[in-house]
């Protein structure tokens, strides 16, 4: 017998022994009555206890499959969250406050996350899709990280000199190109910067620096994680 069934049988054994009252002289005694009305109380408030562990356990559950379905970044760095033109991105991209309506990030997460990893650099990044993902954070992520690390044509396209016959200078100068590199190891780049000092910058597949990574391990994992980037292996972690 299932729950339901219980509390049901329970239920209407409790509605016999109330019809049953103006009797109880003539079949029970009251002490008898009392008893078995307590008895069948204390099982009625056994089968609630199990029912309302069932519902949480059941609850558990429902949250567990809810969390095993959420794609994660690592599924949406298998999938193609880029488009051809960067209209077709903005078309489709949304404000902030949609974003952290769709998210619940903060202001700061969704202006980076949106625009602070853009920068003059075209957004080619599929808002549609990324939007319909279920996880837009980290599809919006992984679409940075993939745009960084493909072919297209991203690189500077809104800056002044664009199209201009200046800019391949232009983009030399604001890539690894024009630096003195003393080490790299994916989307990082240590460069040696003025005075002698040396600093950590996020770059693309193809040396085009993005910004300042930091000078920290915190600041540097965090620019990781705004770009889709993977910092493992630049302080050690395996």
């Amino acid at each position: 017998m299932d729950v339901v069934a219980s509390v049901d049988h329970l239920i209407s054994r409790l509605e016999a022994f109330k019809a049953a009252v103006p009797n109880v002289q003539s079949g029970m005694t009251e002490g008898d009555f009392g008893q078995s009305f307590s008895d069948a109380t204390v099982r009625l408030e056994r089968v609630l206890a199990q029912s309302a562990s069932t519902t949480a356990v059941a609850d558990d559950v429902q949250a567990a499959l809810a969390e095993a379905d959420e794609p994660t970044f690592a599924t949406f760095q298998s999938q193609n969250l880029l488009v051809g033109t960067e209209a077709q991105a903005i078309a489709a991209r949304p404000n902030m406050r949609e974003f952290m309506d769709a998210t619940g990030v903060d202001a700061v997460d969704a202006s980076e996350l949106l625009y602070g990893v853009i920068g003059s650099n075209a957004d080619l990044r599929d808002w549609s899709k990324i939007m319909a993902s279920g996880n837009p954070v980290d599809a919006a992520r992984a679409a940075t990280g993939q745009m960084y690390n493909s072919d297209k044509e991203y690189a500077l396209v809104k800056h002044q000199d664009y199209g201009q016959l200046t800019f391949p200078v232009t983009l030399a100068e604001s890539s690894l190109s024009s630096k003195t590199v003393v080490q790299q190891q994916g989307n990082f780049a240590k460069i040696e910067a003025d005075g002698g000092s040396q600093q950590i910058m996020a770059v693309s597949s193809t040396g085009l620096i993005l910004r300042g990574a930091g000078s920290t391990q915190t600041q540097v994992e965090r620019t990781a994680w705004l770009f889709g980037f993977d910092a493992s292996g630049l302080f050690g972690q395996a």
